[in-house]
């Protein structure tokens, strides 16, 4: 046994190594995510799986690509006279998200079934002696009745119909990747407006420079910087953050405690943990299930309580209502992200456009074997089945388009622009308090002496 004074010291000791644990991998989550951002700053596109499998083969196989901000600079490297030559180096082909993603299973698949078809009808179909050796097309060809084919008009015909079906699903998932582009633009242009009236209006010309105005004014920028850090972590399942490996096995809880430590390195870098009020508010914030949803919500409390108040913020009525009015705004990109994320494509047209697909590129070497010979079925198979599964699947991966957006880098565009805000802010506040106190200074010496004061911008 021990007495009640080890166990209140080992309980507390218990708590301040687990608070220093998190701690620990609050600092990690915060450097790995510094990594990403500089990474992002210097490169093109940032490699990022999400599908970790078992090993690091699997990983390299199944990453995809994803396409930073763009500058000056990159859009003059993209636009460069040499792109449709580059891109053929073999380096650039091996690390093409679509040569990777198609290797294994489905062109390991189709390479094995045009191999068979070669094999059979070379080997098995029939005696060496009957079969007719003619030139085709350069190749070496071996007709003989009892080979596998299928004549080239079965693919001429469907291929029309095939064509369209990947073609309608291409672009409408093109459009849910522009559409997703669309409501973060508009999300990032609402949290500039609305974060710079919050910063000129208030308080009105009726209100008070009382300290809840200003701790009120803060909080709100505050709460909007953390707004797009929410909807980052809302609509992706790691939060951007190709650090986290999450398996098939993690269950719910398991991956939403990986993640949230993640989260909190982000909200420690917005909210100062040392004050009291900002800390509960960041405990409030982790503990939603909507995360985004509560910050509008406290927004709005805010606003109707501080800002819109006679005998606090003095706020128009009517900057108040536009206030309301982006909130809502935010609301409804909010809404339409959502929509993206939990409705994809009519799920029966997306499997029948693949198995349409996967069986017309295995039929292929049917055609192909008595044009080209056993020599040139294969590579040429794997080529057109190359091409159009690269179509469908460049389809299938936007059609979740917050998966392939830099979500990150939105969310350091509205860091940047609120902290710009803020500074500028500052500098005129202190601007307005230099003529202040030069007029004060002109008004108790009368018009014999001249003062100057320091512009600060």
């Amino acid at each position: 046994g021990y007495s009640d004074d080890e166990g209140f010291s080992n309980a507390t000791s218990g708590r301040v190594g687990a608070a220093d644990g998190l701690n620990a991998r609050i600092a990690a989550e915060r450097e790995a995510q510094q990594r990403l951002a500089q990474a992002s700053a210097r490169a093109m596109t940032i490699h990022y799986c999400r599908d970790h499998g078992s090993n690091s083969l699997w990983r390299w196989i199944r990453g995809l690509s994803i396409d930073v901000n763009y500058d000056f600079r990159r859009w003059k490297k993209h636009q460069k006279a040499g792109r449709h030559v580059g891109i053929w180096t073999p380096r650039k082909i091996v690390r093409a998200d679509s040569f990777r993603r198609l290797l294994f299973p489905d062109l390991f698949t189709i390479g094995a079934t045009s191999s068979f078809v070669c094999y059979y009808n070379t080997y098995l179909a029939c005696l060496p002696e009957d079969a007719v050796t003619t030139l085709k097309h350069g190749f070496d060809v071996f007709l003989h009745p009892g080979m596998l084919s299928l004549p080239m008009e079965c693919f001429s015909v469907t291929s029309i119909a095939l064509g369209l079906l990947v073609t309608f699903k291409t672009q409408t998932c093109y459009s849910r990747y522009t559409d997703a582009r669309s409501q973060w633009g508009l999300t990032i242009n609402e949290i500039r407006g609305l974060t710079s009236r919050i910063l000129t209006r208030v308080p009105g010309q009726k209100g008070t420079h009382d300290d809840r105005v200003v701790n009120a004014q803060l909080q709100a920028v505050k709460l909007l910087r953390s707004l797009t850090v929410t909807f980052k972590y809302h609509l992706t399942e790691d939060g951007c953050n190709p650090h986290i490996v999450i398996r098939d096995e993690m269950t719910d809880p398991e991956i939403r405690a990986a993640v949230n430590v993640a989260l909190q390195a982000e909200l420690h870098q917005i909210w100062d943990m040392e004050d009291e009020r900002e800390f509960d508010i960041v405990q409030r914030l982790l503990s939603c299930d909507n995360r985004p949803v509560w910050v509008l919500h406290e927004l709005g409390h805010i606003n109707a309580d501080i800002f819109a108040n006679p005998s606090l913020g003095g706020m128009h009525p009517i900057t108040s209502a536009e206030i309301d009015r982006s909130l809502m705004m935010l609301q409804g990109t909010l809404g339409g992200c959502e929509k993206i994320l939990r409705t994809p494509i009519y799920t029966p047209y997306t499997k029948f456009t693949s198995r349409f697909l996967f069986l017309w590129c295995n039929l292929l070497p049917l055609a192909f074997f008595p044009l080209v010979g056993p020599v040139g079925t294969v590579p040429v198979t794997m080529m057109v089945a190359f091409f159009m599964m690269g179509i469908e699947d460049i389809g299938s991966r936007v059609e979740q388009p917050f998966d392939v957006l830099p979500l990150w880098q939105y969310c350091q565009v509205v860091d940047q622009s609120c902290e710009q805000m803020l500074r500028h802010s500052e500098i005129l506040r202190q601007t307005e308090q230099s003529f202040e106190m030069a007029d004060s200074l002109g008004s108790a010496d009368g018009d014999e002496h001249l003062y100057s004061f320091v512009d600060p911008l």
